[in-house]
């Protein structure tokens, strides 16, 4: 027996339509790259299928949409990296990312039977993709000038700290980036799901597309959510495989990390570092059964945890919750000085997913 996950699609969709509301006039790149952030990325497909795109990393995370007959309009937010990855976007409706000359180069050399669209990736700062905001004139006219390059251009940015509280990098970012894209017939993008609650609104002129990633999958990117009311689509379950009682002054798991203060009983339950669960949550980490939180005590290892779980009414079998429903994720991650993305992303191969 080991964990379970467990993938409410309606609330998903729900997410989609808070997104939507707060912005009806702009399109929806949804962001499902790395498994949809751990929730399955066909079924999330589906489960967005309302969305104007995709928005992937990789040729591979496209190449597998496709062979699951997603045909909606992906984006490849990395790009390609040779030609026969710019031939197959030409080819399958997938809208690769231009953002280093090296992508530059492979457009020169490579011969199209197709037509491809295309989204410019210009650096206002974060320092990580994107051309130096100084070239985008001459690289905007020459991808302009390649009469297999459709119009219109997408040209978009990213934000580094639209999802701190204390930001005032993003309004610098948004400046330049409105100083640089003074074209007509172009599609803009700049932001992500931070930017959407934080900054869309009053920067209407630049947000033709929006590009949601986390807050579809039910957890708030920042603080201040402005009315949008998100329901969480992943909870994280495993059942106990034993229960034992153990007394004052006994030490739990490897390292003897946790001695009892008092006589309780302690259940193993079936997960850990093995499915993704984090090794920090050792002596930190909580867990929730029947309206209680217990401490998840001494070390995670690699297939077990060990929970304290006193004298409430528990059996051998029943499931206890890591996050979710009634443990936000927010809070299992701020716990261990990460992030919501991290814990979602790490889940492993082991643990079965259910859709409802």
């Amino acid at each position: 027996m080991n964990g379970h996950i467990l993938i409410n699609r309606k609330n998903i969709a729900h997410n989609f339509s808070e997104i939507k509301k707060y912005s009806s006039n702009s399109k929806i790149m949804s962001v499902i790259k790395s498994d949809a952030y751990g929730h399955g990325m066909i079924e999330v497909a589906k489960s967005l299928s309302t969305s104007d795109s995709f928005a992937v990393a990789t040729i591979k995370e496209a190449m597998y949409l496709r062979s699951k007959n997603i045909t909606k309009e992906i984006v490849c937010l990395q790009g390609f990296s040779n030609s026969e990855e710019l031939i197959y976007c030409s080819k399958n409706n997938i809208r690769p990312v231009i953002h280093d000359s090296s992508q530059i180069n492979i457009m020169d050399t490579t011969s199209l039977s197709d037509s491809i669209k295309l989204w410019i990736k210009i650096d206002t700062g974060m320092n990580r993709l994107g051309f130096n905001n100084l070239d985008f004139q001459k690289i905007y006219k020459k991808i302009n000038a390649n009469k297999k390059v459709q119009n219109p251009i997408g040209i978009m940015t990213h934000l580094a700290c639209a999802d701190e509280d204390d930001d005032k990098f993003s309004d610098k970012q948004i400046s330049l980036f409105k100083k640089i894209v003074n074209k007509a017939n172009i599609e803009l993008s700049i932001f992500n799901s931070a930017g959407i609650i934080k900054y869309s609104k009053n920067n209407k002129d630049i947000n033709c597309w929006l590009r949601p990633g986390l807050m579809l999958y039910g957890v708030g990117p920042c603080s201040l959510l402005k009315g949008i009311n998100l329901k969480p689509a992943m909870t994280l379950t495993a059942p106990i495989i034993s229960i034992k009682k153990c007394r004052k002054g006994d030490s739990i798991g490897y390292g003897q990390t946790h001695i009892l203060k008092k006589d309780t009983r302690i259940a193993a339950v079936g997960i850990g570092y093995g499915d993704g669960l984090p090794r920090k949550l050792s002596n930190i980490g909580k867990v929730f059964y029947n309206n209680n939180i217990f401490d998840i005590v001494g070390r995670v290892s690699m297939d077990i945890i060990t929970v304290d779980i006193g004298d409430k009414d528990i059996k051998v079998g029943c499931n206890v919750e890591l996050w979710g429903e009634n443990i936000n994720i927010k809070e299992v991650a701020n716990s261990i000085d990460s992030i919501p993305y991290e814990l979602m992303c790490a889940l492993g191969n082991r643990l079965e997913k259910e859709y409802i």
